[in-house]
């Protein structure tokens, strides 16, 4: 027994040493061409705005009544995060999704400038490049925030509203899951690397029904966030939010959201908890608002519940 359990510390200890070799030399990174011919087949498409080649799918119907429908991913994800709305919505709306940096397959950004409201900035040149001169919004966790900052920055352009888990401010502290502690702890050894295990502990910690979390999608977040230079682009993202939170009067600036909204909340997540949805609901108020609340999911709903939570943005589009 001595004896085994001496050779499992020796095949931690040598794996831990191949990690951090690895990271030194970079050779975990996932390359771009690997992931776009993974994740990027037709519709797939870059469109290059203001210098910035951004990943887009366009989907959907064409020649609907109902405006289109832009959505945004949420903090290390792409849009890929939206598979399960996009055969639902798309059989009443255009639909397009795209990955804004510094998440997914689009950037680099040469102005080197990853915040969220460089994010507006080329949502807003996106918009008019397909010549639309009103849209429907839908975003999740940071990609809310974009959509709603949006929103409030042009009202006339934006018909409704549909995000969830959209922020209010710094996350609140959280316990981590046992098996996520250990990952934090883990990639403090092997920074900036991160295995697929931290992903995997990441999803799960994040999700309210582990057991939703399946292996491709553990690969696809494990093989986006170790794209060349993902992790410094993803840091600069999220100190210029703290910054932004740190520097903005929250309730004031949602103050201004005057557009229909859909908000949407896994109550069972441990990022942005219910209490954190109730804040956030009371600050929209301006805002015509509905409120559709999930005890069965966490801070992704529209991956944890795909269907029910496009049915209930279906159902919201079309409403008068």
């Amino acid at each position: 027994m001595k004896k085994a359990l001496l050779g499992l510390l020796g095949v931690i200890v040598v794996g831990l040493l191949a990690a951090w070799g690895s990271a030194r030399l970079g050779l975990w990174h996932t390359p771009l061409a690997e992931l776009k011919a993974r994740y990027a087949q037709v519709p797939s498409e870059f469109i290059i705005i203001d210098n910035v080649p951004l990943h887009v799918r366009d989907e959907g119907v064409r020649d609907s009544a109902l405006p289109p429908l832009i959505l945004l991913n949420g903090h290390l994800g792409n849009l890929r995060m939206w598979d399960g709305w996009v055969p639902i919505l798309g059989s009443s709306m255009r639909v397009i999704r795209f990955d804004f940096p510094p998440y997914g397959l689009s950037g680099p950004d040469p102005k080197g400038v990853y915040t969220s409201e460089r994010a507006v900035d080329l949502l807003d040149g996106l918009i008019k490049h397909y010549g639309f001169e009103r849209v429907n919004l839908g975003g999740t966790s940071n990609g809310a925030l974009v959509a709603a900052l949006y929103a409030i920055k042009h009202p006339e352009r934006v018909g409704k509203l549909v995000v969830s888990t959209l922020p209010g401010g710094r996350p609140p502290p959280r316990n981590p899951s046992p098996d996520m502690a250990r990952q934090i702890e883990l990639a403090k050894l092997t920074a900036p690397y991160k295995p697929r295990a931290f992903y995997d502990a990441f999803l799960r910690d994040v999700f309210a029904k582990a057991e939703k979390v399946t292996p491709p999608l553990v690969d696809m977040y494990a093989a986006f966030n170790t794209r060349r230079d993902a992790i410094g682009w993803v840091d600069a993202y999220i100190q210029s939010q703290y910054a932004f939170w740190d520097a903005t009067d929250v309730p004031a600036l949602f103050a201004e959201l005057t557009t229909p909204t859909l908000l949407q909340w896994g109550d069972g997540g441990r990022v942005l908890p219910a209490t954190v949805g109730d804040s956030v609901r009371d600050m929209l108020k301006n805002a015509p608002l509905k409120m559709k609340r999930y005890p069965d999911a966490g801070h992704m709903p529209m991956m944890e519940l795909p269907e029910d939570t496009a049915n209930d943005a279906l159902a919201f589009l079309r409403s008068g």
